[in-house]
């Protein structure tokens, strides 16, 4: 159903129109009509037509633009500048938690009151529905808003500044990471199975890769001489923004998720040896075997039910990826080696988030504390 303000409604024929600012003239808005059969196509539609090059102008005066003409104005520029996955979420967060309350607000009406005021909306009653949202989804979105005003900013609207934003603390998510007992069991499990899924499992614990780079693995990509992968796509599902579409999302192939997610990573011995045994045609997929991928939420259901299958304590797909960091850790590596391998760009989000040391390395450790006149 459209939202108030959103300028789409359905007309007495049946149909549903949409407008959206064209052009000024005079410093008054010109608008454009689309016309459909359903709200959403509509709505589509009007997005598709906002992208097109000769429709992304300038307001002729910045001084009088609505927050809703700015938004706009950035989504079409960022469009060309980021992945699709990125625009569409981007788009998402314009659309539904940022314009209920922002849409026909002019921008030099937005003062540092309402600014302040809205992590707290948007925490109690800014999801779909009035539903609340998490601190993370919040300062999610209060970054894109910051981009758009530091956007406008730089062409010349009258924005606010955007140090005015107040993110809210975020609480630190605990990850469990499999046991030594059931990591232990699954590694046995997986070395005497034949099945794909039971390879991606393995491949994950050892090298830990995201499950959409690991559903966007091709044999091509394992060098059986050097003893490496190269990690260069992923696998997702995203919104599918084509008034055409049948469905509302979409399954992509694309390039990983930031520059140092592009990367090498050496194979254990042992892991390329159980590869080399099992390779196939080099454009297949690792695990599928054949030329068609899968996508990450497909694979997520079947590493559930192998869990579940052999007896084994459930765990999120990221677990193995924590667990694959905490053991790395423990075992010596050197953090720089490890957050390159894990496709971080600096050392502090491997330390901080992906490292749980066991309670028995904690003991280990405290065990080097005596008193100096103790002699071992």
């Amino acid at each position: 159903m459209p939202r108030r303000g959103e300028n789409i409604f359905k007309r007495k024929d049946g149909r549903w129109e949409a407008r959206y600012i064209h052009h000024y003239e005079n410093g008054k808005a010109k608008y454009r009509y689309i016309y459909g059969a359903s709200y959403m196509e509509v709505k589509a539609k009007r997005l598709a037509e906002q992208a097109l090059p000769e429709n992304n102008i300038i307001p002729h005066n910045k001084q009088t633009a609505t927050f809703e003409t700015l938004a706009g104005v950035w989504l079409a520029d960022v469009k060309v500048t980021v992945k699709e996955s990125t625009y569409t979420r981007y788009y998402r967060i314009v659309q539904v938690y940022l314009f209920p309350h922002l849409r026909q607000q002019p921008l030099s009406k937005i003062d540092a009151a309402f600014l302040r005021g809205l992590p707290e909306k948007l925490l109690g009653e800014g999801g779909i529905g009035g539903t609340p949202l998490s601190p993370k989804s919040v300062s999610d979105i209060l970054c894109v808003l910051k981009s758009i005003f530091q956007y406008g900013r730089k062409y010349e609207y009258p924005c606010p500044e955007s140090n005015l934003l107040r993110y809210p603390q975020k609480k630190s998510k605990s990850i469990k990471i499999l046991t030594e007992e059931n990591r232990m069991k699954l590694e046995q499990l997986l070395l005497d199975s034949e099945d794909t899924t039971s390879l991606g499992i393995l491949f994950t614990m050892f090298t830990g890769v995201r499950i959409g780079e690991l559903c966007g693995l091709r044999w091509e990509d394992i060098d059986f001489h050097s003893f490496t992968v190269h990690v260069c796509r992923t696998v997702e599902r995203i919104a599918d923004l084509n008034p055409k579409a049948e469905a509302k999302t979409k399954v992509v192939v694309s390039e990983p998720k930031t520059k140092n997610s592009f990367r090498i990573i050496p194979l254990p011995e042992f892991l390329a040896g159980y590869l080399s045994v099992r390779k196939r045609d080099p454009q297949c997929y690792l695990l599928t075997g054949n030329k068609k991928h899968t996508e990450p939420h497909q694979f997520y259901i079947r590493y559930q039910n192998y869990l579940r299958r052999h007896g084994i304590e459930n765990h999120s797909f990221h677990a193995l990826r924590h667990t694959f960091a905490t053991r790395c850790v423990e075992m010596g590596f050197d953090t720089k080696s490890l957050s390159e391998i894990l496709g971080h760009a600096n050392i502090n989000t491997t330390l901080s988030v992906y490292v749980h040391p066991s309670i028995q390395q904690k003991k280990t450790q405290m065990e080097r504390l005596t008193p100096s006149h103790v002699r071992p």
